[in-house]
């Protein structure tokens, strides 16, 4: 098994380099044609009708899993991962209501609402991830800087976009640097967690 200051090290590189790399590419404005999907059908009331009920799986996970996890109290969590755990739920529960919403009426402006709740899920999952398969302590220390570099990344390119300068190269960042140190530590390294049966 690598070293955990191996592995420290291999994700700070690995997100220097990401973050070196990306400012190396010219501004990215959101494509327009992004909202045109393919299915455009209304039903009943409801426009682009699969697309927005589609959603409702989110809604399902999400609530199912905080119900488990702060209600009931069986989804089993290391216990100092259980905020971040929560965010990440809380996170995938309002991407129904945001991608419904952005789904419903696709343009800049709703998209904001599609983009806000997924960086929420993306980075509380990453600080789990962090916490399970690195280090506790930085899950804890990164928990509410990721959040905010998440937030801030949505934002920037929103704000950018109404003064038709809309630039998605820090979005892109947030939503796939997480999935790449994700699969490193899942390649590289056995959570320091076992499972605990009788879910």
């Amino acid at each position: 098994m690598r070293s955990t200051l191996f592995l420290k090290r291999l994700v700070l590189v690995i997100t220097v380099l990401a973050v070196a790399a990306i400012s190396l590419v010219a501004p990215i404005s959101q494509d327009l044609a992004y909202h045109d999907f393919a299915d455009q059908r209304a039903l009943g009331f409801i426009p682009n009708f699969w697309n927005v009920v589609s959603n409702a799986g989110f809604f399902v996970v999400g609530v199912y899993g905080l119900w488990l996890l702060l209600l009931r109290r069986r989804l089993q969590v290391v216990p100092s991962l259980r905020l971040s755990y929560t965010l990440f739920l809380a996170g995938v529960t309002l991407v129904a209501f945001g991608s419904g919403y952005y789904h419903w009426r696709p343009n800049n402006q709703t998209l904001l609402w599609d983009r806000l709740p997924m960086t929420l899920a993306f980075m509380a999952l990453l600080s789990v991830t962090l916490g399970e398969f690195l280090a506790i302590t930085w899950a804890r220390r990164s928990l509410w800087p990721l959040l905010l570099i998440g937030v801030m990344s949505v934002f920037f390119w929103f704000c950018g976009e109404l003064r038709g300068a809309g630039d998605l190269r820090p979005y892109a960042l947030v939503q796939f640097l997480p999935m790449i140190l994700m699969l490193v530590l899942f390649v590289l390294v056995r959570s320091k967690f076992e499972p605990i049966s009788g879910y």
